[in-house]
C-alpha cells in the first residue's frame, strides 16, 4: 500500500526544466532558468547578501584612506568618501544611505576613533540593506570594482593585514605558521575531505624510520604506526602535470605534493610528519621535515596551495554545487507539486540554480577563478567536472559513511580528533533518520516504492543520458526498495544542507587571510626548493595584494550569508499530524546535536561549521 495516491493531485509545474550540456560539458547543467529560479524571486535573500556588500564596499573605501592611527581626519575622510560613493548610486538607495548616516551622526555625535566610526557604520547598514534590490548590489559590485584600492606586491606580511578594514582580521592571522593548525586544517578546515589512512607505505614516499622518529620520537616506529592505522595521507597528486594559469599578469604555479601525518602514539591528533614536495621521490623533490626550519614552513605553503585549489575546484563547487544540480532539474519535471518527495525536496533546492548559474560566470576565461586559483581556467573546469562525476556516477558509494570508510577515517580509534567527520556523522544519522520516518509513512513498502510512476520516471531522468546523466543509483539504476529511496534523499538532504555548509562557511574566517591559504603560487618549484625561503622569498611567492583583496571580499560574501535553517521548512509546511510529528523530532534531535558539538568543541580542535543552527536548507551561497 502507499499513501502517495492518496496524497498527490497530478498537478504539475507549468514550467519545464530544460538541460543544457554545452554550459560544462558532459555535466547536466539547467538551461534558461525559470523565473522562480531567480535571485529576484528571493528579496530576502537580496537583503542578506546586500548586508554583505554594503560592509565589503566600506571595507574597500577604508582601504584606500591610508589609517595612521585613531585620528579624526582618517575618520572625516572615510565618511566623506561614502557619501560621494553613495551619491553614485542610481534611485533611491544612495540618498537612503546618505540620510541614515546623516541620522546617526546625529543621535551619536560625529566619530573621532576607527573604532567609533566602525560601531556607526554596523548600525547604519542594518536598515538600509532591507531596502536594497538586485540592480543597486550589481552597481556596489561594479563600484568596488572601480574604487580598487590596493595593487601591487606586498612589502610586509603587514601589507595582507591592511585589507580588513571594515572587516575584521581572522584569528588564523595570528597562528597559521603552526604546525598544529597546518594539522588541524586537514580535519577541520575548509577541506577536511582529503586526509586518508595509509594501509602500506607509499614507495612514492620514501620516508626512513630514523626521519619519522626525528618528528615523533624513539618511542614509536614508521611501521608500528602503519600497523596501528596512525599513518595519514593528503595527496595532491592529481594536480601533477595540470596546465598553470597565468591571468591575470604573470605566471602562476599550482603544485603536487604528498603530506604525511601520525597519530603519535596515545595521542588524539595528527601531527605533520613530512613533506615531499611533488609527487615522485628525487633531488627535485627533497622531502622536509619540521625541523627543516624555513624549508618545512615553504613545503606547508606549498601544501596551502594545492589544498585550496582542491577545495574551490572539487570539494566545494564540484560534489556539492554541481553534483546537486541534475536533482533539482529533475525533481520539477517529474513530480507533481503535491508529491510528498517534491514537498520534501524542494526546500533544499532552494537558490540553487541560481546560484550556480553565477558560479559559472565565475569560471568564464578572465573571471574570478582564473584570476584567483593556481591552475589555467580550462583545467580548474576539468577537476570540477571530474569531481562532479565522482559522485554522480557513482551515487550508492557517495553516501557519507561509505566515502568515510573508503578513506580510511571511519575510525575514531585511531584518530580521534577528527571533527568535521564526528559532526557529520551526527547530522547525517538525524536526517536518515526523518527522511526514513517520511519515506516510510508515504510508501508502507518496497512494492508501493515500485508501484508509483513519478518516482520512477524522477529516477529515469536522472540515469538518462538526455537527462541528469546519473549513475549506480539504487539497483541497476532503478529504486525498488524503501531503503535505496531513503539513502538516495538522505545523500541529496545533507549535500544540500551539510556538506555545503562544511566546504563553503570555513571560506572567510579560514581562507580569507591570503598568506595562510594562498590560491595560487607564483614561483616556481624548483626555486623554492633548491633555495633559500627567507620572509622576502615568502612575499614573492603570495599573489599580489589587488588578488589578496579580490580574495577576501569574494571569499566574505560567500562565508556571510545564512539564508534558511536546516529543519525549518516553515510552519505548517507539512499538513499531515504524522508528518509534523517526524520533523519535530528531527527539529529536537537537531537541538541535542548543537549541545553535543558545542560540548566537543571544549575538549577537541574547534570545530562550528556543522552547528545546526549555522547550517542552511540549501546550496544558495
Amino acid at each position: 500500500m502507499s499513501r502517495v495516491a492518496a496524497t498527490t493531485e497530478k498537478i504539475k509545474p507549468t514550467t519545464q526544466y530544460t538541460y543544457d550540456y554545452a554550459r560544462l560539458p558532459p555535466l547536466a547543467m539547467s538551461g534558461a532558468l525559470p523565473d522562480i529560479e531567480a535571485f529576484s524571486a528571493r528579496p530576502d535573500w537580496i537583503h542578506l547578501v546586500a548586508r554583505s556588500a554594503l560592509k565589503i564596499l566600506i571595507n574597500t573605501i577604508m582601504i584606500g584612506i591610508k589609517n595612521t592611527g585613531d585620528n579624526i581626519e582618517f575618520v572625516q575622510q572615510v565618511l566623506k568618501n561614502i557619501q560621494a560613493v553613495a551619491r553614485q548610486l542610481e534611485g533611491e538607495a544612495g540618498r537612503d544611505l546618505n540620510n541614515a548616516i546623516a541620522m546617526e551622526l546625529e543621535k551619536q555625535g560625529s566619530p573621532t576613533t576607527p573604532a567609533q566610526l566602525k560601531a556607526l557604520l554596523e548600525v547604519v547598514i542594518e536598515p538600509i540593506a532591507p531596502t536594497l534590490n538586485l540592480k543597486t548590489l550589481y552597481e556596489i559590485g561594479g563600484i568596488v570594482q572601480q574604487l580598487g584600492s590596493v595593487s601591487g606586491p606586498a612589502s610586509s606580511l603587514e601589507d595582507y593585514s591592511q585589507v580588513f578594514q571594515f572587516i575584521s582580521l581572522p584569528a588564523i592571522s595570528r597562528n597559521f605558521r603552526e604546525d598544529s593548525e597546518f594539522a588541524a586544517m586537514r580535519v577541520a578546515g575548509p577541506n577536511p575531505l582529503t586526509i586518508q589512512r595509509m594501509k602500506t607505505l607509499d614507495e612514492r614516499l620514501p620516508i626512513t624510520n630514523e626521519q619519522y622518529q626525528a618528528v615523533i620520537g624513539t618511542q614509536d616506529t614508521l611501521m608500528t604506526a602503519l600497523a596501528d592505522g596512525r599513518l595519514y595521507l593528503a595527496d595532491y597528486s592529481a594536480f601533477e602535470g595540470a596546465v598553470n594559469g597565468s591571468f591575470p599578469a604573470g605566471q602562476k604555479f599550482n603544485y603536487a605534493p604528498l603530506a604525511l601525518f601520525a597519530v603519535p602514539p596515545g595521542g588524539r591528533s595528527l601531527v605533520p610528519v613530512a613533506i615531499q614536495c611533488g609527487p615522485k621521490p628525487g633531488t627535485d623533490h627533497p622531502i622536509f621535515l619540521p625541523h627543516d626550519g624555513d624549508h618545512w614552513f615553504m613545503a606547508k605553503s606549498i601544501v596551502q596551495v594545492a589544498d585550496t585549489n582542491i577545495h574551490q575546484a572539487v570539494s566545494h563547487l564540484g560534489q556539492t554545487h554541481l553534483f546537486i544540480e541534475p536533482f533539482v532539474i529533475a525533481t520539477h519535471n517529474q513530480l507533481s507539486r503535491t508529491h510528498p518527495l517534491f514537498l520534501l525536496l524542494t526546500p533544499h533546492f532552494k537558490g540553487t540554480l541560481a546560484i550556480n548559474e553565477g558560479a559559472l560566470g565565475l569560471l568564464a576565461p578572465r573571471g574570478l577563478v582564473d584570476l584567483l586559483l593556481a591552475s589555467s581556467i580550462d583545467q580548474s573546469r576539468v577537476f570540477a567536472v571530474k569531481a562532479a562525476q565522482s559522485y554522480q556516477q557513482n551515487l550508492n558509494t557517495s553516501m557519507l559513511p561509505q566515502t568515510l570508510a573508503q578513506r580510511g577515517v571511519d575510525d575514531a580509534s585511531r584518530l580521534p580528533d577528527y571533527p568535521y567527520r564526528d559532526d557529520a556523522l551526527l547530522l547525517w544519522g538525524a536526517i536518515h533518520q526523518w527522511v526514513e520516518n517520511y519515506v516510510n509513512y508515504y510508501y508502507t513498502s518496497d512494492a508501493a516504492v515500485q508501484a508509483d510512476t513519478e518516482l520512477q520516471n524522477w529516477v529515469t531522468e536522472l540515469v538518462s543520458r538526455d537527462g541528469g546523466r546519473l549513475n549506480n543509483i539504487g539497483s541497476a539504476n532503478r529504486i525498488s526498495k524503501r531503503t535505496e529511496l531513503v539513502d538516495l534523499i538522505t545523500l541529496i538532504c545533507f549535500t544540500a544542507s551539510a556538506q555545503h555548509a562544511a566546504v563553503n562557511f570555513p571560506q572567510a574566517p579560514l581562507m580569507s587571510y591570503l598568506p595562510a591559504t594562498p590560491p595560487a603560487g607564483y614561483s616556481p618549484l624548483s626555486s623554492l626548493t633548491r633555495e633559500g625561503f627567507r620572509e622576502n622569498d615568502f612575499l614573492k611567492f603570495l599573489p599580489p595584494l589587488d588578488i589578496a583583496k579580490a580574495l577576501l571580499d569574494i571569499l566574505y560574501l560567500l562565508s556571510s550569508v545564512y539564508y534558511t535553517r536546516l529543519g525549518d521548512y516553515g510552519d505548517n509546511y507539512f499538513t499531515d499530524p504524522a508528518i509534523q510529528n517526524y520533523l519535530a523530532k528531527f527539529q529536537q534531535e537537531l537541538v541535542k546535536i548543537e549541545e553535543e558539538i558545542n560540548q566537543r568543541n571544549k575538549m577537541r580542535t574547534p570545530y562550528e561549521f556543522l552547528l545546526p543552527s549555522k547550517i542552511p536548507q540549501s546550496i544558495n551561497i
